[in-house]
């Protein structure tokens, strides 16, 4: 794979991971080589990347200024030589993928195994996150491709298909006073308490301007997580409720005690969708993007 020049690939490493030792270990070389390397980017720059602390090293403005300009550069050097092999015959491939948890086993078992199986010396890197993550990946062109929830507003370099509606809903404790009603509204759950993402969630936002427009208070909402994981565990061992990817998420991977109670909640409408930096896309990105455009319409989009 191509590269930068030596000491911007260490300098890379050495921000990504936020440690000159870890850095140094993935890299195979010592500390100290690694520190000269290092300073000697800095004489060349002018600049000090680095501040160390008692807790290692932190990057500073100019630090993190220059990391996200290299990191794309490099970024964009791998696609070129994958891009190269791949259009020469090769059918290689480097594809930058992110998903959110929710659409994480419709996307995984739409291109598992058919994306490696047809191209086998391809790499695939999988990043999941939340929305506002990867919308952010994509405009600075850091992924391929990322299946989220459509946000209201994209920027201007970012393109979508649409991919399934993925309507709302409730899962809960067993033992919550509402786990065995075969549907719920909003009026239902205005009383309880919430686990949910961060505010700028689509989910989130779509829950509270749902609320706001049935004229009912301000969602009840103590506890924010940033994983699918610890959301479900919150919901097992509390009386919290919270949201459920309803068509395609997959029930096994609920704790046992949590149970999924389907919503209505009417002029609530989520999309599902793939969304790709303008302009030119890789043969990888593209055979991926027909090939969960294919899915979705199997499942009756």
């Amino acid at each position: 794979m191509a590269t930068l020049d030596p000491d911007i690939h260490y300098f890379i490493a050495a921000a990504t991971e936020g440690s000159l030792v870890r850095a140094a270990q993935s890299l195979g070389l010592t500390q100290p080589a690694l520190s000269k390397s290092i300073k000697r980017l800095e004489k060349h720059l002018g600049v000090v990347l680095f501040n160390r602390t008692p807790r290692g090293s932190e990057l500073t403005e100019a630090g993190r200024a220059f990391y996200g300009r290299v990191r794309t550069l490099s970024n964009a050097m791998d696609d070129a030589v994958m891009e190269a092999r791949d259009l020469g015959g090769g059918h290689a491939g480097l594809l930058r993928l992110g998903i959110t948890p929710a659409v994480s086993h419709f996307v995984l078992s739409a291109l598992f195994p058919t994306l490696t199986t047809e191209r086998p010396a391809a790499h695939v890197k999988v990043t999941t996150a939340f929305n506002h993550v990867l919308l952010g990946a994509i405009d600075r062109k850091e992924l391929g491709l990322a299946v989220c929830p459509l946000p209201d507003d994209l920027p201007a370099g970012v393109e979508v298909d649409e991919l399934y509606d993925d309507p709302f809903s409730a899962i809960m404790n067993n033992s919550h006073p509402l786990a065995r009603r075969e549907r719920l509204c909003m009026d239902d759950l205005i009383g309880c308490q919430w686990v949910g993402p961060g505010k700028q969630e689509v989910a989130r936002r779509s829950l509270e301007q749902a609320a706001a427009r049935h004229g009912l208070p301000r969602l009840s909402i103590p506890v924010e997580v940033n994983s699918l994981e610890a959301l479900y565990t919150v919901v097992s061992r509390t009386q919290m409720v919270s949201l459920f990817n309803g068509r395609f998420g997959s029930p096994s991977a609920l704790p046992d005690n949590v149970v999924v109670v389907p919503l209505d909640l009417p002029g609530v409408h989520r999309r599902i969708g793939i969304l790709r930096p303008r302009g030119y896309l890789s043969p990888i990105a593209q055979r991926a993007r027909e090939i969960l455009l294919d899915a979705s319409a199997v499942f009756g989009a």
